[in-house]
């Protein structure tokens, strides 16, 4: 089986993204590079919806991103535009056949990762080891003891499959591979951003969910089939496009969007640019997310301040403001009933775990603690990664993950000391923006989904780009001295004249 109508759209999608980006291309080889991505990101599209089962598919995508690895373009735009393209890379395309822990995309994500690491040695960059790292660890690992109470063996090792590993594997390479175009890492993000961004407008106009159906193609259970009723928000039908919920969905358009207007101020005024950005803020707008307008006003205010730009800086959040309570699709009874549900959550969860908030009572919800938070679907929506840290792994948790996240900022300050250039810093700039809003874009979305799995991809990409400019500064502030030697004279020598 094969749902070929939905084939033919997505591939016709990515193709209209693909025009803006070959007029934005400096060089000639980026073109051939460009016409490999979409040729897999069409392979992966066409994948998800057929009937190759899933493991067969999730291989597929790993093979896939392995091939496209190439020692000119950095590997984290690569991975950018897999992660953006690809079907929920963290949740929606889900395998169960492994006992121990259900297989994702993210996780073959992770071992594409290592395996373009190990098959490209001149990408790799030799860095001390960096705070950022002891922080990382040590969240992992508290996450996963404090997951892992109570649990049998089994429970253990999901965990570990399903979060350390994944996350382990994508910031240790990431965090040790060169990035020599900056420019480059960003316009991948935004192609990859643009087709999620152009599918989401297609929905919302044609109340055609193209991943629909999945879960009868694949005849796997633990597939996530999205969607299977539309939410509405002032009875408009919200996009998912390729993630999980029209929530996650949202926040990575407005995060991508933050880096549209940093590479808008580095390349100037751009037709094609200006079509790419169009598109990533239009999806953002068919998924009705509040969380994702959050993060691109948070975004940007952050970046202005960063160019020194404070008028602007402060006229962006009033405008953001305004928008929020002038809009009745935003401010209208359902989303101040989702309000008032969020703040009830933020101060009830807390009291009903009691004893259990400094390590967290995964079975919480199973035994009835947080009955009184049950939405019309009878289920407990969190919708707030950091409370979902209380709930699953306690405070201990979220103080070390909140340390991970703030780990970000010392890292531009040091950037901004090693002389970068133009691009570099851009990136860098880009980089400190998204990850300040990641800070609240988090408590607007349910936990361990694709915004914090870029969280930790960010910090990778700074602790990478400060250990590539502290080494060639190391290199221009001591050059090798040459010493001249005049060659050994053989032979007599003449009488000195007198």
């Amino acid at each position: 089986m094969f749902l070929w109508k939905s084939a033919v759209v997505l591939v016709g999608l990515l193709a209209i993204a693909t025009l803006p980006m070959t007029m934005l291309v400096r060089e000639h080889w980026e073109r051939r590079y460009i016409a490999r991505l979409v040729f897999s990101g069409a392979l992966v599209a066409c994948s998800a919806v057929s009937a190759l089962p899933m493991l067969a598919t999730q291989i597929l995508f790993m093979v896939l991103m392995v091939a496209c690895v190439d020692r000119r373009v950095p590997m984290a735009g690569t991975w950018l535009f897999f992660f953006f393209w690809t079907p929920a890379a963290g949740s929606l395309l889900g395998f169960a056949g492994a006992y121990i822990a259900p297989i994702t995309p993210f996780l073959f994500f992770s071992l594409a990762l290592l395996l373009g690491y190990m098959l490209h040695p001149g990408l790799h960059i030799r860095r001390r080891l960096a705070m950022s790292d002891l922080y990382m660890a040590a969240f992992i690992l508290a996450f996963c003891i404090c997951m892992s109470l109570r649990a049998p063996p089994t429970t253990v090792a999901r965990n570990v499959f399903t979060y350390a590993m994944p996350y382990l594997l994508t910031y240790h390479v990431l965090s040790r591979v060169r990035i020599d175009r900056p420019e480059l890492l960003v316009r991948l993000m935004l192609f990859g951003a643009a087709s999620a961004g152009l599918l989401c407008l297609f929905e919302t106009v044609r109340l055609w969910p193209l991943y629909s159906g999945i879960m009868e193609v694949k005849h796997d259970l633990w597939t996530i089939d999205s969607p299977r009723t539309w939410l509405s928000r002032g009875g408009i039908a919200r996009a998912y496009g390729p993630f999980a919920h029209p929530l996650t969905g949202g926040a990575m358009l407005g995060l991508a969007a933050i880096g549209a207007w940093g590479l808008w101020h580095f390349r100037g005024r751009s037709g094609p640019l200006f079509f790419v950005a169009a598109a990533i803020v239009g999806g953002l707008a068919a998924t009705l997310s509040r969380s994702g307008l959050v993060a691109l006003v948070v975004g940007i205010m952050v970046h202005q301040l960063l160019r020194r730009r404070y008028l602007l800086a402060v006229a962006v959040p009033v405008v953001g403001l305004i928008m929020l309570a002038s809009l009745p699709i935003l401010g209208g009874a359902d989303a101040r009933f989702s309000t008032d549900y969020r703040l009830k959550l933020v101060t009830g969860v807390p009291r009903a775990l009691g004893s259990h908030v400094w390590l967290g009572y995964r079975e919480a919800a199973s035994q009835g603690l947080l009955d009184s938070f049950l939405q019309g679907q009878g289920i407990v929506d969190l919708v707030n990664v950091y409370l979902a840290l209380i709930v699953q792994a306690g405070l201990v948790s979220l103080f070390l993950f909140i340390v991970f996240l703030l780990s970000a900022f010392p890292h531009y300050r040091a950037i901004r000391r090693l002389d970068p250039d133009p691009a570099q810093l851009m990136l860098a700039r880009v980089l400190i923006s998204i990850q300040a809003a990641l800070l609240p874009a988090l408590a607007l979305l349910s936990s361990w989904v694709a915004p914090m799995q870029l969280s930790f991809v960010v910090v990778a990409m700074l602790v990478a780009l400060r250990a590539q400019l502290k080494t060639a500064y190391v290199r221009r502030s001591n050059p090798r001295k040459l010493v001249a030697t005049m060659p050994a004279q053989e032979g007599e020598a003449l009488p000195a004249l007198r």
